[in-house]
């Protein structure tokens, strides 16, 4: 991806120092076609509008600090905000405060090689919180991190509920609108192989079936040059019931041309909701073919069950012109 810098010096009286602000973005838009046991919808639109600011600063003996802001979904029924964050990193690691939605722990992480990404599909959709985090430096390939995060439980909560105010150890959600959560991780990456594992526990569970006790997720992928395969789980514990989440994913480079698929499988027991229990799975297939470094043309495929029962698949076709800067 080409960057674009934009180069600022500022005299102050201890001296000269210098910033330098990065901007990128991605625009992509094409004809997307859906399906669902409610209806079908077809159409030319813009599937992603995204730029993204960011800065770095040279902080001397051996230490730097970064921020980044991103404004997305631009579109002319308005302007989204987007992840944003900022860190200072040393021989110590690294300190993070960030606020966004991030990417789905199976599907977009670690083991998303391929396919089209199953978050609000067979998994969740991805939803806003504020975190503080600390990242170690690697130990021949082994990491470490440590983090806290007041997030949103789901989309309309992003904006009605107190995500970062802090409401104390003793506070309750009301519903299940927020919670507060801390987590371990443990990763390792060296040469063709990459694995990382988390568990996080929630505070604040209340009484509300939905609202989350502890979570145990691990991930990782294998290049083995002509194919790159990914893989995932995570078993997720609620007030009432329990759900597992796996994930399979492979992609092929093809020189100019890529083609990948991934597949997803949702199971949840003893949940509140009774039409909640069951299996729902799904999976999708991509080609991306790339005209230059930063513009390429994209088909994709995706099905998946958007509920548990007989009469329940939704699929998804996109042909899309994607372009970088």
């Amino acid at each position: 991806m080409k960057k674009t810098l934009i180069a600022l010096a500022v005299l102050a009286a201890s001296g000269a120092s210098f910033a330098q602000v990065t901007i990128t973005g991605n625009y992509t838009a094409g004809y997307r076609a859906s399906s669902a046991p409610a209806g079908d919808t077809s159409g030319l639109g813009n599937d992603t509008s995204l730029v993204t600011f960011e800065a770095k600063e040279d902080l001397g003996g051996g230490m730097a600090a970064g921020a980044k802001m991103a404004i997305d979904g631009l579109t002319r029924g308005g302007v989204s905000g987007g992840d944003s964050g900022m860190y200072i990193s040393g021989g110590f690691g690294k300190i993070a405060l960030d606020t966004g939605r991030g990417s789905d722990y199976l599907s977009g992480g670690t083991s998303g090689v391929g396919g089209v990404g199953l978050d609000d599909k067979v998994f969740s959709r991805l939803d806003a919180s504020d975190s503080i985090s600390y990242s170690s430096p690697s130990f021949g390939g082994l990491t470490f991190g440590l983090s806290h995060d007041e997030g949103a439980i789901n989309r309309a909560s992003e904006l009605t509920s107190p995500v970062g105010l802090g409401v104390g150890a003793t506070g309750t959600p009301v519903g299940d609108t927020y919670q507060r959560g801390a987590g371990v991780t443990v990763g390792y990456a060296a040469g063709p192989l990459a694995v990382n594992g988390n568990y996080k526990v929630w505070d604040q569970s209340g009484t509300v079936a939905n609202n989350s006790k502890n979570r145990i997720s691990i991930r990782g992928s294998y290049d083995f040059g002509v194919a790159k395969l990914g893989a995932g789980f995570r078993n997720q514990q609620f007030v009432t019931g329990t759900r597992q989440d796996t994930f399979l994913a492979v992609g092929v480079p093809l020189g100019a041309l890529t083609l990948g698929a991934d597949w997803g499988s949702r199971v949840q027991n003893d949940r509140a909701t009774a039409t909640d229990n069951g299996t729902r799975t799904g999976y999708g297939l991509k080609a991306e073919y790339a005209l230059s470094k930063r513009t390429s043309l994209i088909a994709s495929y995706a099905k998946w069950d958007a509920t548990v029962g007989p009469v329940s698949a939704n699929t998804e076709t996109n042909l899309l012109v994607s372009h970088s800067f």
